[in-house]
């Protein structure tokens, strides 16, 4: 009997997942890579990474904790599909070899059945990761709205500073 190759192989787009990738396409010097200092009395770009270094550091590790969470839960959908699927498999196979028509029709309903459970499931881990991601954006987005005052807040100081001295 020919070798069964798994349709759901997901190797592939798991790769899009990679902890390590993830932490470097989030390298602060990567993304600051694009500002470049046009003239001389602008700030120091290099400077802001330097005195931030530990943030984005942690941001990256945050990034690449997210990612691996993320692998875990893709992980874990196929773990709830392999199970749900490999015993309606292995009734599948052996009906094949030794039964008729009418239990294949019933093992391929069984089969069915299986995998639209297990597709339930996967669905629900989805839907379930992504209110999570909605709420904890909202937290964020209010702090971010806040920091964002702060930073105006301080910016019309140091200008305001500026145009005193």
């Amino acid at each position: 009997m020919a070798e069964h190759k798994n349709p759901f192989d997901m190797s592939q787009y798991m790769k899009a997942f990679d902890p390590e990738q993830i932490r470097k396409m989030w390298d602060p010097q990567n993304m600051m890579a694009a500002f470049q200092q046009p003239q001389q009395n602008m700030f120091d770009m290099e400077e802001v990474i330097r005195a931030n270094q530990r943030n984005f550091d942690a941001m990256a590790d945050a990034n690449k904790a997210a990612a691996e969470a993320y692998k875990d839960m893709i992980d874990k959908q196929m773990d709830v599909f392999n199970q749900m699927t490999d015993k309606a498999r292995e009734q599948y196979d052996w009906i094949e070899k030794n039964a008729g028509p009418e239990q294949m029709k019933a093992k391929t309903a069984a089969m069915n059945d299986a995998v639209e459970e297990a597709l339930k499931m996967m669905r629900k881990m989805a839907d379930e990761a992504r209110k999570s991601n909605e709420e904890a954006f909202k937290m964020v987005q209010s702090h971010m709205s806040d920091a964002a005052k702060k930073v105006e807040e301080t910016a019309k100081k140091a200008v305001n500073s500026a145009k005193k001295a």
